[in-house]
């Protein structure tokens, strides 16, 4: 008789995904022989770099997917029992000078949301460790047309009304209908070299690219 054929990668990575529903990452994190850090202190990134482990995407910071393979990002969102994000969700760090000459078309933040496995991790009330979530859904997602369309405008404003005028300090959190540009460094001293509005040289904080709450919702709810 025939093998039967090899599982296709992509339906084995979602299969994996979505059997963890309904498991709490303190219990994925013992099944992996990890420690589960205590309170919110330094777990950003924790319930992210833990899921990565455990469902195989490759290690060493590669810049590109995470799963490279398969051309796919991995995005985890914390979110209330209705589904309905926590908080923003990041995509990419911004480069002031390099991103003015870029098209949406040859952006990073487009590839980096070409395919993206978004994890929804229910965060419990009065839970007192990322350990205490669950997840609670497991979507794959590549933008519509309709959502390409709304990304692009919003990264065509950032590049073309700030960051080629040298304004990325005028940023604000209310711009944007699905990316926002939010700051991004350690804190006021982590700066990134850019050009002012007179195209001279400066230093400006560190900004990336978000989603915001609302679109990456309709995706966690949608069918």
């Amino acid at each position: 008789m025939d093998d039967p054929p090899d599982p296709d990668p992509l339906e084995a990575l979602l299969a994996h995904a979505r059997a963890l529903v309904g498991v709490e990452l303190a219990a994925v994190a013992d099944a992996l022989g990890l420690p589960v850090p205590i309170g919110r202190v330094r777990s950003k990134g924790w319930s992210g770099q833990l899921l990565e482990q455990e469902l195989g995407a490759a290690t060493g910071g590669a810049r590109g997917p995470d799963f490279a393979a398969l051309g796919v990002e991995l995005k985890t969102v914390p979110v209330d029992a209705a589904l309905s994000p926590l908080e923003s969700t990041a995509v990419c760090q911004i480069d002031p000078i390099a991103i003015a000459a870029e098209s949406w078309a040859t952006s990073y933040v487009r590839r980096k949301l070409a395919c993206v496995l978004f994890m929804a991790l229910e965060v419990p009330p009065g839970g007192r460790s990322v350990g205490d979530r669950v997840v609670a859904a497991a979507r794959l997602w590549s933008p519509s047309p309709d959502e390409e369309r709304a990304l692009q405008a919003d990264f065509e404003l950032f590049v073309r009304d700030y960051f080629r005028r040298g304004r990325a300090a005028d940023i604000t959190g209310h711009l944007g209908e699905a990316l926002q540009v939010r700051p991004k460094g350690r804190d006021a001293a982590d700066l990134r070299s850019a050009y002012d509005a007179a195209g001279q040289p400066t230093r400006v904080g560190k900004h990336g690219f978000y989603l915001r709450p609302a679109f990456v919702g309709r995706i966690l709810r949608g069918p």
